[in-house]
């Protein structure tokens, strides 16, 4: 798995992966929007983490300067 995801991009991801969680977590429980909110958030903030993107794989989209790679 070749890192695809570059610090600005892992940055920009952290940051919507908390407030999507915080609002996510902010709703009430037994509104539909408050679970689907929380899994987008967590899965960016996993794709921020690992650096790798598998939708970035998929259409071959690269933001990771060549020095990140692993």
């Amino acid at each position: 798995m070749k890192a695809n995801v570059g610090v600005k991009d892992a940055a920009v991801r952290y940051f919507i992966a908390a407030l999507l969680i915080a609002i996510g977590a902010y709703l009430p429980k037994d509104n539909p929007v408050s679970l689907p909110l929380i899994g987008v958030g967590v899965a960016l903030g996993v794709t921020a983490y690992l650096k790798f993107c598998p939708l970035y794989a998929l259409f071959r989209i690269n933001t990771c300067p060549f020095d990140q790679k692993k």
